[in-house]
This record gives C-alpha cells, structure tokens and sequence, in this order.
C-alpha cells in the first residue's frame, strides 16, 4: 500500500513540475516584414509573450515612452521585446526600402490575458 502510495505522490510531483515549467514559459512570436504586410501591421500575442521582429528589414520598431511598452533591443536574431501584459501597444516600425530609404509604418501589438 505505500508503494502505491510513493507513486501518486511521484506521478503527482512530476505533473506538477511539467505543468509549472509551462506556465512560466515564455512563448517566441517571430516576425518578417513580409509577415507584418500580410497581418496588417497588427500582432495578437498572449501575455509573456517576446516577439522577435526577425528580418533583415526591419531597421526599427519602437513604441512611444510612457504608455507602459517594452523597451525594443536589438539582438543576435533581430529586434525584440517582452510584452508582459495585456493591452494594445501602438508603436512605428521602418524597414529599408533599398538605396539608403526607409519607409515608416504603423505597428500594433494586442497582447491578451494568457489563458491557464
């Protein structure tokens, strides 16, 4: 009987563990320019999620100070940022158009409540 018991407990831990090393995990949006032109310049992530504007193109994405987003970094894959809550950020993109020009768009994030 308390063999039985150990493994509850056991297969109860494990679950546990799984189930809470998923919901700390954070999710990875990535995002080409082509991408970006196809949604309408709209992303819909949950909440937590980093999105990673991953394409050559992108010169930079920002998001005006003081309307609680993330700060954009430029990293090894491209530029990036957490959106931790939800809420619709509206921010401006540019992407290199070639010969040294850069057209300048208009970006939303929608980051939604992450369902548990």
């Amino acid at each position: 009987m308390r063999r039985v018991a150990l493994i509850h407990v056991l297969i109860a831990v494990a679950a546990l563990t799984m189930w809470a090393s998923h919901a700390g995990a954070q999710q990875q949006v990535r995002m080409t320019v082509q991408q970006l032109f196809k949604s309408n310049h709209q992303i819909e992530v949950v909440a937590g999620t980093e999105v990673i504007w991953a394409d050559p193109h992108f010169d930079r994405v920002w998001f005006p100070a003081g309307g609680g987003a993330p700060r954009v970094d430029r990293g090894p894959e491209g530029l990036h940022a957490v959106f931790p809550r939800p809420g619709t950020y509206r921010g401006s993109f540019t992407v290199v158009a070639g010969h040294g020009t850069y057209d300048v768009y208009e970006l939303a994030v929608t980051v939604r409540e992450a369902s548990r």
